[in-house]
């Protein structure tokens, strides 16, 4: 049964110094929640990679928080990138995926990405997303 809405959540991009809140966050994954062999060390090491790499972190934060996180990872010619999602215990199935999901898609368009694949806890999702969106706002007659 899903609990209820989380209140309080705030979803934002985080900037390169916010690794220290990604790197809590993992670390308070039980350990069936988090990716497979990622004990301590290999979290260490993976926030690292993910620094280095340029990826955009998203997190959920209740009530000061980060519950929840995103990373997109952009491949080398930055038109493709990987996602993943992690929710802490407790904050699962009360919309976090859903807004990360939302949010990802919305960053993967703002950088221009044109596919991505996101991994969820629960299942793994690849999008085709338009570049460029071009919208009239209005037209001048001659």
């Amino acid at each position: 049964m899903a609990q209820p809405a989380v209140r309080g959540t705030e979803i934002r991009v985080l900037s390169p110094g916010s690794i220290e809140d990604f790197h809590a966050h993992l670390v308070r994954l039980d350990r069936h929640s988090r990716f497979p062999g990622e004990d301590d060390r290999a979290i260490d090491v993976h926030c690292l990679g993910l620094v280095a790499a340029g990826a955009i972190l998203i997190g959920a934060f209740v009530d000061g928080v980060m519950r929840a996180a995103a990373e997109i990872v952009p491949d080398r010619t930055a038109r493709r990138a990987e996602a993943a999602i992690t929710v802490e215990d407790g904050f699962q199935d009360r919309g976090l995926e859903q807004d990360l999901t939302s949010r990802i898609v919305d960053e993967a368009q703002r950088h221009h990405l044109n596919q991505l694949r996101i991994q969820e806890q629960n299942a793994t999702r690849s999008y085709r997303i338009p570049v460029f969106q071009l919208q009239v706002l209005s037209t001048a007659s001659a």
